[in-house]
């Protein structure tokens, strides 16, 4: 029987291995290849992956027929609310309303064939907050699930390597099976710190990419440059190469994010553009998941210019002023029509931890095409921060993004 065709839940479990770990589910090893995200499944599966994780239970609920029908497998987030949003894990009472709405996740999920592994939590750490009484209730979670599924092993999230965390992990939270971790820019890192933390039991990467927006420049107004799509991609290729360097240790990897949100700007973190075209980093990801060639379809640009400048120069323009803006094609042919451009203020609701974010407001600007990569505009008619978004549409449904913030002044 098939693991689509599968009514039961398999077993999985975490083996020791040749010195390291692997996880074996339905007694055959299986190392994630995965993506966080709750949209484009069947993409997912196209191109390689085999697991997906998410935070919560909505999100669960909407992609878990998907996952099913597909074939691939679920890591299932139960959303404990971080300390940082207010949560007192003190307050017993709010804790254990809590935690009655976490066992009845659990026991509606616990047979699901596509299950693999639970997620008690997501960042708790975050803000360096999380005091013995968050991991207390990671535990009680954690040893709920152990009482009624015997099938799945528990893990619990951190937004780094944490040593002070993992300490009070070890001490707390004997119910975990393992760790895992987010990281973008600094995924290289993960294994050398763990090595320096002591850390010698298996782990996950639960969440990684390219840049995170805490990890760039800025401009002098504290505004956060972009990688362009193409930067993105090959950030990403070099950082997935880099879980090889594990000591066995590492069981895979969810990429982040399979879909698309708001979060500084409408592009960041999504290897899917807000109208579900795919950027260079899912024919990256499906190229290393697969062990194969690039397809070589989505377009490659580069870094946008504003009169001459890059981001990094902190570019100021006058109100109604024109201004030049220009980029070269890598790769592609694109027609004029698949050049498209569009302005917005600058995000004002810029949150951590990837909480949910309004988008900015666009701005209508009249946009002179003088060649493929080179246009002109007039500046806002009102001073403040603003961004210029490019997208360069591409064959197979691919896309290139790239944007520039800039100020205009009165």
């Amino acid at each position: 029987m098939s693991l689509i065709e599968s009514e039961r839940p398999f077993q999985v479990e975490v083996r020791s291995v040749d010195g390291g770990y692997s996880l074996f589910r339905d007694g055959k090893p299986f190392f994630v290849k995965g993506a966080g995200g709750f949209k484009h499944i069947d993409r997912l599966a196209e191109f390689g992956g085999n697991s997906v994780r998410t935070w919560g239970a909505e999100q669960t609920d909407e992609a878990l027929a998907d996952i099913g029908r597909v074939g691939l497998s679920l890591c299932a987030g139960l959303w404990l609310v971080p300390p940082r949003q207010g949560f007192d894990y003190a307050d017993s009472q709010a804790r254990a309303i809590q935690f009655e709405e976490l066992k009845r996740q659990v026991l509606k999920l616990k047979d699901e064939p596509a299950l693999l592994v639970w997620g008690v939590g997501n960042e708790l750490d975050l803000g360096g907050v999380a005091d013995e009484s968050v991991w207390e209730a990671v535990e009680e979670v954690a040893a709920f699930i152990k009482q009624v599924d015997p099938f799945h092993p528990v893990m619990t999230v951190l937004s780094s390597v944490d040593k002070a965390a993992l300490s009070r992990i070890e001490a707390i939270c004997p119910s975990i099976d393992f760790v895992s971790v987010n990281a973008y820019g600094d995924l290289e890192l993960v294994q050398p710190k763990l090595d320096a933390a002591g850390w010698t039991r298996p782990y996950l990467v639960t969440e990684w990419g390219a840049n995170g927006h805490w990890e760039v420049a800025c401009t002098k107004w504290e505004a956060e440059i972009e990688p362009t799509s193409t930067e993105k991609a090959e950030q990403i290729r070099r950082r997935y190469r880099s879980l090889d360097g594990s000591h066995g240790q590492c069981l895979g990897s969810y990429v982040f994010l399979w879909g698309n949100k708001q979060e500084t700007t409408p592009t960041w973190f999504g290897l899917f553009s807000p109208s579900g075209r795919t950027t260079e980093a899912v024919e990256a990801m499906g190229a290393l998941w697969k062990g194969e060639a690039e397809m070589g379809k989505c377009p490659q640009i580069s870094s946008l210019r504003l009169n001459g400048r890059l981001a990094n120069e902190s570019l100021s323009v006058r109100v109604g002023e024109r201004v030049s803006a220009e980029f070269s094609v890598i790769r592609g042919n694109p027609a004029p029509k698949d050049v498209l451009w569009t302005c917005s203020r600058e995000s004002v609701d810029k949150r951590s931890g990837g909480d949910a974010e309004l988008a900015a407001a666009s701005v209508l600007v009249d946009i002179e095409r003088k060649s493929i990569g080179e246009v002109s505009f007039l500046a806002p008619t009102e001073g403040g921060f603003f961004r210029l978004y490019l997208e360069v549409l591409g064959p197979n449904n691919t896309v290139a993004t790239a944007n520039f913030p800039f100020r205009v002044v009165i």
